[in-house]
């Protein structure tokens, strides 16, 4: 005779406690929602997801295949030319002096970004608005995120003071900070510190003897009228530095990044940290893509005027939108870098209330659901709910209207071209034939505030 199983006390797929109420990253399920509309026949302007969109270049595209038969697994920080070639890289672009020793690779600069939340000691200051991932990495390696206010009136510049008095906030709070992270240029807003800011908040960092991860995944996108300047510059011992291929080099999918890490004691420990993480989670990166991304590192003249060529492109689309919204009445900072704006409809506060829209995410809907316009919420990148912000990506409104994929690649080739006629301090002062896709946003943005009436703020 056999004993009756007894029941079972717990059910089976239960959800750990800190996976439960946890939803897809904005910008990715906002790319997902777009399709799905665009598969129903709406024809959706895309200002949601940023993507470089130009043709991957014939150098990249023909290395990877040189390299496809290469399947073994590549060593855990990188292959040892591919970290060569970026600290080589680190070095004449951004003045800083790396060893290949310094550099870890990963498949993406996101893994590497969570990885070193995981690994780091501390808990995170991150500037408000921030981009939708950092604050739930630091959240998921169980960091307390702490909000440091930007000036929204100035580029949302980040001033020490205000550090200062987070921090101390902070402290007396319980809370231990011990990281800082930036990104310049900026995703949401588009912005970039000045040389004298980034130095300021590097000698703050050292003085106070924080960690500075520097996000500068769109470091070669700056549009021309101010410098990208890394805080590595003035802070070596206690910047890390990430960055990666899918900004410039318009290889998103490719998911390859990397991180600089100190020359330093504390540096090789950290390095060693991440190692054992990265083996325990990716192994390594795809070997065939760190082959390639060899020469992406590597001096070449027809890679360079490719990067100098996208950067100015992206200047041009962004500051013609920008010019648009600011035309129109709408708050918007010029934007100096990658393919962001960062509009604020607050003037227009009680028109979009009567409509359901007294947040940044009722303006969002409002826009997608009535005007087939899609942007994200600045409640998405740590921004109040109230603050009617939106994240505005123009990164997609180059590619053309086309019959096939040969067409739009030959089409955008032709437009990368041009871009070498743009000023090189002032993009959007040159001129470019007429883009379908940007004339659709100008209009749709024009009509959507013009529904608004007159601002009452």
């Amino acid at each position: 005779m056999t004993t009756p199983l007894s029941h079972p006390t717990t059910a089976p797929l239960s959800l750990a406690p800190t996976s439960g109420g946890r939803a897809a990253s904005p910008t990715l399920a906002i790319n997902e929602t777009i399709a799905a509309r665009r598969a129903a026949g709406r024809r959706v302007i895309h200002l949601g997801f940023g993507e470089a969109s130009f043709p991957l270049h014939p150098i990249l595209r023909a290395a990877l295949a040189d390299h496809a038969t290469k399947t073994s697994y590549a060593p855990v920080l990188g292959i040892p030319a591919l970290r060569q070639a970026i600290a080589g890289y680190l070095s004449r672009t951004r003045g800083l002096h790396l060893s290949a020793a310094q550099i870890a690779v990963g498949p993406g600069s996101k893994p590497l970004l969570y990885a070193l939340m995981q690994v780091l000691a501390g808990d995170l200051l991150l500037p408000a608005p921030s981009w939708v991932s950092y604050a739930p990495h630091a959240r998921l390696a169980g960091r307390r995120v702490i909000a440091v206010e930007t000036d929204a009136g100035d580029h949302h510049r980040l001033a020490p003071q205000t550090l200062s008095a987070t921090l101390e906030r902070a402290r007396s709070d319980g809370a231990d900070p011990r990281i800082l992270l930036v990104n310049s240029p900026s995703n949401p807003t588009g912005g970039m510190f000045e040389r004298a800011d980034v130095e300021a908040i590097a000698l703050w960092a050292r003085e106070q003897g924080i960690t500075i991860i520097s996000d500068e995944i769109y470091a070669e996108l700056a549009h021309g009228w101010r410098a990208h300047v890394s805080p590595a510059a003035f802070y070596p011992e206690g910047t890390i530095v990430t960055g990666g291929l899918s900004k410039a080099f318009s290889a998103g999918g490719w998911r390859l990044g990397y991180a600089a890490l100190p020359a330093t004691d504390a540096g090789e420990q950290v390095m060693a940290a991440l190692r054992a993480l990265a083996s325990e989670i990716w192994s390594s990166t795809p070997t065939p893509v760190q082959e390639a991304a060899v020469l992406a590192y590597s001096p070449n003249a027809d890679l360079e005027s490719y990067v100098r060529r996208s950067a100015r492109l992206h200047g041009y689309i962004a500051g013609r939108l920008h010019q648009t919204l600011t035309s129109l009445g709408v708050l918007c900072a010029r934007p100096a870098g990658a393919f962001y704006l960062y509009p604020d409809f607050a003037p227009w506060r009680a028109a979009l209330a009567a409509r359901g829209a007294a947040t940044s995410d009722g303006l969002a809907r409002l826009l997608l659901d009535e005007w087939d316009i899609a942007a994200l919420p600045g409640e998405a990148f740590s921004e109040p709910p109230e603050a009617l912000r939106l994240r505005v990506a123009t990164s997609l409104l180059c590619v053309p209207d086309a019959n096939s994929p040969e067409e739009r690649e030959a089409t955008l080739w032709d437009v990368l071209e041009r871009a070498d006629d743009l000023p090189a301090d002032d993009p959007a002062a040159g001129d470019l034939p007429p883009m379908a896709a940007l004339e659709r946003a100008q209009i749709g943005l024009a009509a959507f505030v013009a529904s608004l009436g007159e601002p009452t703020e």
